[in-house]
């Protein structure tokens, strides 16, 4: 009786656990495809101070851990953490948020996102965000 109840306490974490990754992801993604409108319209009327008051915002909701904007080049132009403003995003973070070609999401803790910020005919930079997860069931001693 002891394992049939660890396995189905095991088998609810785990259903739990799932649902919200694909309920994150599918918010998650949403938002990341409208900010990045916002973000490539400052870009195009050459206002940063506009961009830098929207991460400002958005990093004040919960989980939001940092937001940044990274040139086509690779140094991080805008950041949420000013001590990543002015380096190389390779130096720090992942390279491979830099490459993707379409709003990207990866469910490692903290989420990853990414999203191309592109103009009709080039792109201006990439939009990139780490976001830490609500913890929706307590740690048990499986996690």
């Amino acid at each position: 009786m002891t394992r049939q109840f660890a396995r189905e306490r095991d088998d609810f974490r785990s259903a739990v656990q799932n649902n919200q990754v694909t309920t994150d992801r599918q918010q998650l993604l949403f938002g990341m495809k409208t900010f990045v409108w916002a973000v490539r319209n400052a870009m195009l009327q050459n206002k940063p101070g506009e961009i830098n008051e929207y991460f400002n915002t958005l990093v004040k909701d919960r989980g939001v851990q940092e937001v940044l904007l990274v040139d086509p080049a690779g140094k991080v132009t805008i950041s949420t953490n000013k001590k990543n403003q002015g380096i190389a995003f390779t130096s720090r973070f992942p390279g491979y948020l830099l490459q993707q070609q379409d709003v990207y999401f990866n469910n490692k803790k903290p989420y990853e996102l990414s999203a191309p910020v592109t103009s009709p005919d080039k792109r201006l930079g990439t939009l990139v965000m780490f976001y830490k997860p609500a913890t929706l069931l307590p740690n048990s001693p499986s996690n």
